[in-house]
């Protein structure tokens, strides 16, 4: 009967079963498989989970469809996760305390070392940061990692270069691009926010004559060339440097921390268009707490990481906070994010 379905209806059947059961529908027959393995069926995955860094260092991940649910601890090794740097088609890289970097799948628990660039920094004395995303030209999941050394100049731009890497999970090999256009030395060495095939830090211009205006520099993993995305009206073009720029719910997002009363949470609902950014602001006490959403719940409801390193769930509607509450996670958190449950293996041309 389902050969007489069509394809979309199939895949938007088969896209809502976990992923374990997506594996054992892929051994029905070779067709089954392509179709299942396919990137437009990756694309409708809609089963989005939390995965969380906890204060012993450990993964912990939890069902968003289950707020108040057991949480699953992975078994990955090292056990001294650090940053999530971030996610694409339930692929999910992270670093470690000594900035090992790991493609690992929640569901599967395969995992893979990336190694260094060799032509990257040496430390101390230089910064980092790193970006995670898929290319669809070429079928390719890309890392890109940004770094310079700081010249602590008071008067010119903080970084003369910042050089730019980037990693292909197809074929293994680290290349150097042309360095960045941007001036890149942030008080936050944050990661860099995956959205529209493309991954996006905050940044200053080198215009002297401008002023250095802040801006949203996005690295078009296609292209493997650097554009900028418009920021939301109002904003302080001189300030928004020091805000943050994460996913929320597939868009890109910002978020004002600075202000004494309250926090603003900008998200752009469609990419690329200014009037397209919304707004909605956190006037709470206990708002000022917040330090990153993670993820929308229940009826627009936001999960938040807080500087407490706690979880909590904010309802922009009426303005109250509740705590987020999960069996068997410990009780901080150094880092948070998603992904999407998948059968996408980290490992590519038999690397190990």
């Amino acid at each position: 009967m389902t050969s007489q379905l069509p394809q979309e209806i199939l895949i938007e059947i088969l896209s809502r079963l976990p992923a374990k059961s997506v594996g054992k529908c892929r051994c029905v027959s070779k067709p089954w498989n392509n179709l299942l393995s396919s990137p437009l069926f990756i694309s409708k995955t809609h089963q989005e989970n939390l995965i969380l860094i906890s204060s012993s260092r450990s993964l912990h991940t939890i069902s968003t469809t289950q707020m108040d649910g057991f949480s699953r601890n992975l078994d990955l090794l090292p056990d001294t996760w650090d940053v999530i740097v971030g996610s694409s088609d339930g692929l999910v890289f992270l670093t470690n305390e000594e900035d090992g970097k790991f493609l690992v799948n929640p569901v599967t628990l395969q995992k893979v070392h990336v190694q260094d660039s060799p032509l990257a920094l040496y430390k101390p004395g230089s910064f980092s940061m790193h970006g995670f995303g898929y290319d669809s030209s070429s079928d390719d999941y890309k890392i890109v990692t940004l770094s310079y050394f700081d010249t602590d100049n008071e008067y010119e731009p903080d970084c003369a270069d910042t050089f730019v890497d980037v990693y292909s999970v197809k074929t293994g090999v680290w290349k150097r691009l042309d360095s960045s256009p941007y001036d890149h030395a942030v008080p936050d060495l944050a990661s860099g926010a995956f959205v529209n095939g493309a991954i996006h830090w905050l940044a200053s211009g080198r215009d002297q004559e401008s002023g250095y205006p802040s801006v949203i520099a996005a690295f078009d993993l296609a292209r493997e060339a650097f554009d900028e995305i418009p920021a939301p009206s109002g904003v302080d073009v001189y300030r928004f440097v020091f805000h943050k720029l994460v996913v929320l719910g597939g868009c890109l997002c910002m978020i004002d921390s600075m202000g004494n009363d309250e926090i603003d949470v900008w998200v752009m609902k469609e990419y690329g268009l200014v009037d397209s950014w919304t707004k909605f602001s956190i006037k709470s006490d206990r708002g000022r707490d917040v330090v990153k959403p993670l993820c929308y719940v229940g009826d627009g409801e936001v999960v938040f990481l807080t500087e407490e390193e706690s979880l909590v769930v904010y309802d922009p509607k009426s303005g109250t906070f509740r705590d987020m509450i999960a069996d068997g996670v410990p009780a901080t958190f150094l880092d948070g994010g998603t992904f999407v449950e998948s059968l996408v293996s980290p490992v590519f041309n038999d690397q190990v």
